[in-house]
């Protein structure tokens, strides 16, 4: 019963506060509440002052502190929203670089997992982009190179798991091209080798499954592919089957003289 009385005591002083003509106070009570990460309150109450606030010392300074509010309760959207009008509205501010930044955090956060929609990605890595292009020699410069590798694979991952597909639904002339095309679109991504082994086997099953008078081209064709998985990985992890496969692309290739 005390809780409760109390708890509506405090809500019942922090109405009055946002009802409050002293924007000075109001000020003060938000930097407060912000301190003890009371974020909920604080960008209320920072919300509450901004008018009166603009074209003030600290009008820069309200507005950060906002974005993070946001930020800090995981609201990305509203977060994302004050630090692209800071960045837009505060283009000398001490804290540019940090807003600039943190727009492409708020992406970052809200990007799904690579089996769902990537448009939270690919904002992500524009917004990591252009705090590089920006900010080359940056504080979170190297920070921004990590999330973008690691949002490429995410990219990457996406578009191997649709390239398999195709693999598993048995279109493997289709199969390859996709996944060569996966390949070119991320050439450095940590699935390379998965996607190079994967060219070979669809390449392989496809002259399998081919008309007798096209199996001897396409068993040509996958020899190069096979070549081109060993090559780059000499000791690859899909060893015993790759060599399987080579050795019966080797069979099937052989001239036969009478």
């Amino acid at each position: 019963m005390l809780l409760a009385a109390g708890a509506m005591a405090s809500c019942n002083s922090f109405e009055k506060l946002l009802k409050n003509n002293d924007f000075a106070l109001k000020y003060r009570e938000a930097n407060r509440y912000y301190d003890m990460a009371k974020y909920d309150k604080a960008v209320m109450l920072y919300e509450n002052i901004l008018p009166f606030y603009r074209s003030t010392q600290q009008e820069d300074t309200v507005n950060i502190r906002i974005a993070r509010s946001y930020y800090y309760q995981h609201d990305y959207e509203m977060a994302q929203y004050y630090y692209e009008h800071f960045s837009n509205s505060f283009p000398r501010s001490g804290f540019l670089e940090e807003a600039e930044f943190m727009q492409g955090m708020c992406s970052y956060n809200a990007s799904h997992k690579a089996s769902l929609d990537q448009t939270e990605t690919h904002g992500a890595i524009q917004a990591f982009n252009l705090y590089l292009y920006k900010h080359p020699q940056g504080q979170k410069a190297d920070e921004c190179r990590e999330k973008i590798a690691e949002l490429q694979d995410k990219l990457a991952e996406k578009a191997y798991q649709g390239a398999k597909i195709y693999y598993t639904t048995e279109h493997y002339k289709a199969a390859v091209v996709a996944l060569k095309n996966c390949i070119k679109a991320y050439p450095d991504s940590k699935y390379r080798e998965d996607m190079l082994f994967l060219i070979l086997k669809s390449s392989y099953l496809h002259a399998e499954n081919s008309v007798s008078d096209k199996q001897r081209e396409r068993y040509q064709l996958t020899i190069d592919e096979y070549y081109s998985l060993v090559s780059e990985y000499p000791n690859t992890k899909y060893k015993s089957e790759a060599e399987r496969m080579y050795k019966n692309l080797l069979k099937n290739t052989k001239v036969t003289t009478t």
